[in-house]
């Protein structure tokens, strides 16, 4: 009896199941009756598709809708059953997996999206990525893209969804790039987006995470230091050190153990530790290895590294080693290994700014960039000589109007760890104002150092603008403004050149060093006084004076050429190669390398200077002979000695008009 018991219960369970699903099918086809009639469908093509989806059902009708156990069975299906999956999809009565997702065309599900349940999502998503700064194309392409497919696989309303869900969704893509064996780079960007969207409606509690944003633990922030005593040693120095320095100034730390680490794999493999270290086995190698280490660039070529990075990378590990001696670590080295002296030394160049009419041209080219985000953050880093990673941070109400001293701009915290308050042109004002008006309304996202909801200047589409994307927006500006190096290379100039050229034009302008160092937010003098003497006024007005004592001594020696006598005129003096002044008696010639005398027609420029009546005939051949000078150094090229002799001619034609002719002259002297 209890196996005759037990099979009628496996029996009534089996037609329990079956009953369910034939109430469930009759739903079905009640509901996707109700929906064809809104696609206004002519009636015989009404009846094939209920007949497919009829087959359709008869197929999968004991199968797990919300499975992938149900995708083998859609596969080839004709048009008319594909429309009612796209119905099973749309009204989450499917959910067969994302691979069955991804090989399907989205086009049918946008079309018939709104007139499913999904149409109030699909609405909310598209209205808060508008009021964030998404255009038309980028909406129509992440919506159906990402958001159907979540919503559809996940099973959730928009409200319900979570991280994970999209963690999901990201998981498939990548294995799915594995089966078309290309990148679906386009897909990740579309779920940063919406992400970011989701973020703004509320219904996330974070916004998207950069790409770049590493794991938590030093440990992994340290993956090509292979070997594990010193790895672990340099991830336990990592975290002490981020509880009192900056997140990126420990990652440059990192940096410098990775290279570090990467020359003890390759030169000394038997190194696994930091107590192995010896200075002339290993130290001392290194140090000749780094004076000539290239960096590989993504294209395949090499280029030097700086003495700068050379020198940073040295006190990183002269540091590292030193301070865990100090902590008495065990693994620290038995003997000191690195000293000052074993630091690059560092030429003291002056800052490189843009010189004047390469800045105009640049100016003009970045007025032209069709992006205004990217115009204005160049605009408000050459107006206001902040730094860039100052310029990303800058907070929504950071402009701030004192009552008689104009606009300020708040500075955030910075290189130096320091807020300051700088004050901005009308100009430089009107790019605020106009990043604020395409900024439109951004929910704050979480400061990177302290996590708390900041309401950043910069944000667009829901994330903060990068420093790469305003380096890319310099470069193009570079290109439109066609500057180039000798080489005929685009002229490599940085952001940070623009806060050089603004401290550049202050110094020229007389600002003092201290006024400098506030604007420039420096904490020490020395930081400022590399402006000071970049261009120094006091050097330049001792050298101006100088060289004109100079060129006065040198401009009145006596020539050591031979000249014509007294009262023997020379006929050659004309066509000379030298400096020629006509005086109303003679001439006067000058080497043509001096300075024309500035004592030459001193009388015939001087304003008291009257000519006697009788000496018409010789200002007549004075001028006459001026006029030849004039073309003479036209024809030698000399601009100034053109203008010089141009206004001696003036002068004397004013004399010739004001006295009277030489016939008036002759009447008036026969009368007396």
């Amino acid at each position: 009896m209890t196996p005759r018991h037990g099979s009628e219960s496996v029996m009534d369970v089996a037609n329990l199941g079956a009953a369910r699903a034939c109430c469930l099918s009759n739903d079905v086809l009640t509901a996707y009756r109700a929906h064809l009639k809104q696609l206004d469908f002519c009636p015989l093509y009404v009846k094939q598709r209920l007949a497919a989806a009829h087959r359709l059902l008869d197929m999968i009708e004991y199968l797990d809708w919300h499975s992938d156990q149900v995708a083998p069975h859609l596969a080839g299906l004709n048009t008319r059953a594909k429309g009612f999956v796209t119905f099973l999809l749309l009204f989450g009565h499917l959910r067969p997996g994302y691979p069955y997702l991804f090989s399907r065309k989205i086009t049918p599900l946008v079309r018939e999206a709104s007139l499913s349940p999904m149409s109030g999502a699909v609405a909310a998503v598209t209205t808060a990525a508008q009021e964030l700064g998404f255009g038309k194309r980028h909406i129509e392409a992440f919506v159906p893209m990402v958001l159907l497919r979540v919503l559809i696989q996940s099973g959730k309303q928009l409200h319900e969804l979570r991280v994970d869900d999209l963690a999901d969704f990201r998981t498939a893509v990548r294995a799915h790039e594995v089966t078309v064996g290309r990148s679906l780079h386009h897909w990740t960007v579309s779920v940063h987006a919406v992400e970011n969207v989701l973020y703004h409606l509320g219904v996330l509690p974070a916004p998207a995470r950069h790409r770049s944003v590493r794991s938590s633990s030093w440990w992994d922030r340290l993956p090509r230091v292979r070997q594990t005593p010193l790895r672990t040693t340099m991830a336990r120095y990592a975290e002490l050190a981020a509880a009192n320095h900056r997140e990126s100034t420990v990652l440059g730390y990192c940096a410098s153990f990775q290279t570090f680490a990467t020359y003890l794999v390759e030169h000394a493999p038997e190194v696994q530790g930091v107590a192995q270290l010896n200075r002339r086995e290993h130290i001392e190698p290194w140090l000749v290895w780094n004076r000539s280490r290239k960096r590989v660039l993504p294209d395949g070529t090499e280029r030097a590294i700086g003495p700068e990075h050379r020198k940073n990378l040295v006190l990183d590990i002269k540091v590292f080693l030193d301070t865990i001696a100090e902590w008495d670590w065990p693994e620290a080295p038995a003997r000191r290994l690195l000293f000052n002296s074993d630091l690059p030394k560092l030429d003291r160049a002056l800052p490189r700014y843009i010189p004047r009419q390469q800045e105009e041209r640049l100016l003009a080219a970045i007025a032209c960039l069709d992006d205004p985000f990217q115009r204005c953050a160049l605009g408000i880093l050459r107006g206001t000589g902040m730094r860039i990673g100052e310029l990303v941070d800058l907070e929504l109400d950071c402009v701030h109007e004192v009552a008689g001293q104009g606009k300020w701009v708040k500075v955030p915290l910075g290189k130096l760890g320091t807020e300051r308050m700088v004050p901005i042109d009308e100009a430089t004002v009107a790019l605020f104002d106009e990043v604020v008006r395409v900024r439109g309304t951004q929910r704050p996202l979480p400061h990177p150092d302290t996590g708390r909801p900041t309401a950043f200047l910069f944000v667009l589409r829901g994330k903060r603008i990068s420093r790469d994307c305003i380096r890319d927006a310099l470069s193009r500006a570079v290109q439109l403004a066609d500057l180039h190096d000798p080489d005929g290379q685009p002229l490599r100039i940085t952001p940070h050149q623009l806060r050089h050229t603004y401290a550049t034009t202050l110094v020229n302008a007389g600002i003092s060093v201290q006024a400098l160092m506030r604007l420039l937010g420096h904490v020490t003098m020395e930081m400022s006084l590399r402006y000071g003497h970049l261009f120094d006024s006091t050097v330049r007005q001792q050298y101006d004076e100088a060289l004109a004592k100079v060129k006065h001594q040198y401009s009145t020696a006596m020539l050591d050429l031979p000249v014509g006598k007294a009262g023997a005129p020379d006929e050659e003096w004309m066509g000379a190669h030298k400096l020629k002044t006509r005086l109303a008696h003679g001439y006067c010639q000058l080497d043509h390398r001096q300075t024309p005398c500035p004592l030459a027609n001193v009388c015939e420029r001087c304003p008291a200077f009257v000519p006697l009546p009788g000496a018409r005939q010789t200002i007549e051949r004075q001028l006459a002979d001026v006029r030849l000078l004039i073309r003479d150094a036209n024809a030698r090229g000399w601009d100034g000695e053109i203008q010089r002799h141009r206004d001696v001619a003036e002068r004397l034609e004013r004399f010739l008009a004001e006295m009277p002719s030489a016939a008036l002259s002759r009447k008036t002297k026969a009368a007396r």
